[in-house]
């Protein structure tokens, strides 16, 4: 009887298993990690494997510091890039306007069209609602709400949201007279198969539009509190749409690639100097993590477990770097531990920035979707709906790509490593060398959240 009762439960446990499997829920899930927490301790204590690595450990933290200098170094360039290629190039448009930076730090659950950000100093002050936010000459859309979710930080609505309405005007040769419209949301023809975003023009006051680019222009809108300081900022180049109607092909990536903005305000406004923001990775939220395996036991997958739970302070989506470096993030964080992913790990996303060789300011790329480690190399896919202008004829420009920003616990910034970059319109596959050797690593450093009510 005793051994039928036992198959019995081990079947009845089997079976529980194999539905939480399928029906995972968060608080089986923690109590399992509490329950399993001395499990962990011990295999850890009894892993004679660690020592047996130690060598190539000590190795790969060497490589790793003997280049610290130069990362951070290349760091402070992109970000001082970053902020110069956000102002206008246009001498017409910087006149009469005070541009203050904002960084973008995330979305709006309910809302993709508004863009959370963080306002250099400590406070929204001076700023406004209304007033117009640009990338370099293009217009991106306007503030609506100020010093929330907390003090300093806004929210930005972009020009695709459904509901915005900015006046436009495209100059003509000088034969016709200009044309008058109204741009804002995006257009029917914008299509999800290759990640194309046109924005809408409605009313224009004619039916052909001249060839030439449309910019921002609310002379005729009364009502427009801000309009000298949004006038002549580019929104996109018309194109027909095929059936009679005329859309705008953007500049910017508005869906994936907004990181470093500015407000645009009069010059005048009641706001002590700007101070630039302090760089995330020296403001104190980050802890030290020990490697307690060198790897998945599962093929294809190369993220490692940490000593490192929620009780000590790991989140899901957590950064986890070496000194300027991505290494990977937190995809699950235990009561005493946490599984985490690594660049060659499929499926591995990132938002990513690149300094091109040749060209000042950085490219804003989106989204790299890892599709796993090739030797030496990493596999990303990338959409790339703008893609790179081909330069002088060349099929592909060398590159060194930096994480972007929008992730609550990635900051902007990070190295990501090198890779030549195919030019024109995506999709791509672009061939990633991380220059790390993530895999022989004893130790890093994880990024942690704010504590409650805490000020970023």
């Amino acid at each position: 009887m005793g051994g039928t009762a036992g198959r019995s439960l081990f079947l009845v446990a089997l079976a529980g298993c194999a539905w939480l499997s399928l029906r995972p829920d968060p608080r089986v899930e923690a109590w399992l990690d509490v329950a399993l927490a001395p499990t962990r301790v011990a295999a850890e204590l009894c892993a004679p494997l660690r020592w047996m690595r130690l060598r190539a450990v000590r190795a790969a933290e060497s490589e790793l510091a003997a280049s610290e200098d130069r990362d951070y170094a290349q760091r402070r360039e992109l970000y001082a890039a970053e902020r110069a290629a956000a102002l206008p190039s246009d001498p017409a448009l910087s006149y009469g306007r005070r541009f203050v930076h904002v960084e973008v730090v995330g979305r709006r659950a309910e809302h993709f069209d508004q863009l959370e950000v963080r306002v250099d100093g400590d406070s929204c002050r001076g700023l406004a609602r209304g007033m117009p936010v640009s990338y370099g000459d293009v217009f991106v859309g306007r503030v609506v709400e100020l010093d929330v979710p907390v003090v300093g930080h806004a929210w930005v609505e972009l020009v695709t949201a459904r509901e915005f309405a900015v006046g436009a005007r495209a100059a003509a040769d000088g034969r016709r007279p200009d044309v008058f419209g109204v741009v804002g949301g995006i257009a029917d023809v914008s299509r999800a198969s290759d990640a194309r975003v046109f924005l809408a023009l409605s009313t224009p006051s004619a039916r052909t539009l001249p060839q030439s680019v449309v910019r921002v222009d609310e002379s005729l809108a009364p009502l427009a509190r801000f309009a000298a300081e949004s006038q002549g900022f580019l929104l996109g180049a018309p194109q027909p749409d095929g059936e009679g109607e005329w859309v705008l092909s953007p500049f910017l990536d508005y869906r994936a690639g907004l990181y470093e903005l500015v407000v645009a305000a009069p010059a005048d406004i009641d706001r002590p100097a700007d101070v630039p923001l302090p760089d995330e990775l020296f403001d104190g939220r980050w802890t030290q993590a020990r490697v307690t395996s060198a790897g998945e036991p599962s093929a294809g997958r190369e993220g490692f477990e940490l000593a490192l739970g929620r009780w000590q302070g790991a989140e899901q989506g957590a950064a986890l770097v070496r000194g300027a470096r991505l290494i990977g993030r937190v995809v699950h964080a235990g009561a005493l531990g946490s599984d985490t992913a690594s660049l060659g790990d499929r499926g591995f996303r990132v938002p990513v920035l690149a300094r091109v060789e040749g060209m000042a300011a950085p490219l804003v790329l989106g989204e790299f979707v890892s599709r796993g480690r090739r030797g030496s190399s990493v596999s990303f896919d990338w959409e790339a709906p703008l893609g790179i202008p081909p330069r002088a004829g060349a099929a592909s420009v060398r590159a060194t790509l930096f994480t972007g920003s929008g992730e609550a616990l990635v900051p902007r910034g990070l190295l990501i490593g090198t890779a030549s970059l195919p030019t024109g319109p995506g999709p791509h596959r672009v061939e990633v060398e991380p220059g790390a050797p993530i895999e022989s690593l004893g130790t890093v450093w994880v990024r942690l959240a704010p504590a409650a009510g805490e000020q970023p």
